[in-house]
């Protein structure tokens, strides 16, 4: 595997700046990687914990022989955010490919003090490597509503729709729509056709409440 392929691969995509730092996402660094080792390498998820509360995932880098050459550890806490409210597992591997492949090397240009660690003033507030990356993996998922992913988008619309399903009052579907605000604004400007079968869904949910009849 070479590295420095990758590395320059990853330099040339397009970059976010979060909180002054520029930073290439995990999506962008994975399919870089995957571009340059083919099948030499994985990357395997494993849950270590997901107790209803916490969600804990160790991500594994393996070369053809199953030897690990890079691991990355990521927590989420379930509805600590909005995506950790519909899809704190799937952030959570996020986090976990992202830093095993910054520990591989593959961190993605200038990102968040994970190439220079910049110490504040106060020495109380010296910002720790490792966590500054997990700050800019989250806010890849949390922080930048403006690009969800495509599976994040179904998930969304699906989770919306499993929430209509199950309400019998129409005081419930009120509620959904205030629970999902931030979602359906993004299912409404990325989602396509998405926003149109959860406002679909929504009135027919409506209507067999008024009338009575829940199937």
């Amino acid at each position: 595997m070479n590295i420095k392929e990758i590395q320059s691969a990853i330099s040339e995509m397009q970059s976010l700046n979060l909180r002054g730092n520029e930073y290439t996402q995990v999506q962008q660094r994975v399919e870089a990687f995957r571009k340059h080792v083919g099948t030499a390498y994985s990357i395997h998820s494993e849950i270590i914990t997901n107790d209803g509360k916490t969600v804990l995932i160790k991500a594994s880098i393996t070369d053809k022989d199953g030897r690990i050459v890079a691991e990355g550890l990521a927590e989420e806490l379930r509805g600590s955010s909005n995506v950790n409210k519909t899809s704190p597992i799937e952030n959570c591997e996020t986090s976990a490919w992202g830093r095993a492949l910054a520990n591989l090397g593959l961190h993605g240009g200038k990102m968040a003090s994970v190439e220079e660690i910049q110490i504040a003033k106060n020495k109380e507030k010296m910002i720790d490597e490792e966590q500054a990356h997990d700050d800019a993996v989250r806010a890849e998922r949390n922080e930048t509503p403006d690009k969800p992913s495509d599976r994040d988008l179904r998930i969304w619309a699906d989770r919306m729709k499993e929430a209509l399903e199950k309400a019998i009052e129409p005081w419930q579907l009120e509620k959904i729509a205030r629970d999902f605000k931030k979602e359906f604004e993004a299912l409404k400007q990325h989602g396509g056709n998405l926003a149109d079968e959860v406002i679909a869904y929504s009135k027919i949910r409506f209507d067999q409440i008024n009338e009575g009849v829940r199937k």
